[in-house]
């Protein structure tokens, strides 16, 4: 699956990429300003406009919350953060022979991880994840978000909101307190792939 750092499925995803970005720049708005292809969700892949779409080859159920823009399925990248990296920069375009980048998303694409806090607390995973912010830009990508989320301190702030009052978390392109949104989009964040380095 899309995410792992697997060539089948991220050609596969890269070749879509390409299809929708080519079709997008053949339209105009009635006003004539070009259409330019990006991937950025906002909450068009939550919620009632993700409960129109039929169960997809992935495993997805219908009605289920799609992936978050450039994002993998939640619960398919099983193989950490840098084969998603890697997955994600292949989507884009991938590198000339010369080794420019090709982006096929000129509109931007924006990419929300979560990590677990406890990547900060030692010096040696500190390194890691400044590696890791590095090679993401190495490798193509344009709007990294990142959340730093423990998913027991989530669960626990659904049972006890009051306890958690100020607790932001990243949506897509936007933050939220945890304790405004829906459960429905509470349970979607707590899903999402919580990665160690």
């Amino acid at each position: 699956k899309y995410g792992n750092d697997v060539d089948e499925a991220d050609e596969l995803a890269r070749k879509v990429m390409k299809v929708w970005s080519d079709e997008t720049w053949k339209y105009k708005t009635p006003t004539d300003f070009q259409f330019r292809p990006g991937m950025l969700s906002w909450n068009y892949w939550a919620g009632a406009d993700a409960g129109f779409t039929v169960a997809t080859p992935n495993g997805r159920n219908k009605a289920t919350f799609l992936s978050n823009a450039i994002c993998p399925s939640n619960g398919a990248d099983l193989k950490g953060p840098t084969a998603v990296t890697n997955s994600v920069g292949v989507v884009l375009g991938g590198k000339t022979e010369d080794g420019g980048y090709i982006n096929y998303l000129p509109n931007g694409s924006s990419h929300t991880i979560t990590f677990n806090p406890s990547i900060l607390k030692d010096p040696e995973h500190k390194e890691k994840f400044k590696s890791y912010l590095r090679g993401y830009v190495e490798n193509g990508g344009t709007c990294l978000q990142i959340n730093m989320l423990d998913v027991e301190m989530l669960k626990d702030a659904q049972k006890h909101p009051e306890k958690y009052p100020n607790l932001l978390v990243r949506i897509t392109g936007y933050n939220a307190y945890f304790n405004a949104i829906g459960k429905e989009l509470q349970n979607e964040i707590i899903a999402r792939e919580s990665h160690k380095i």
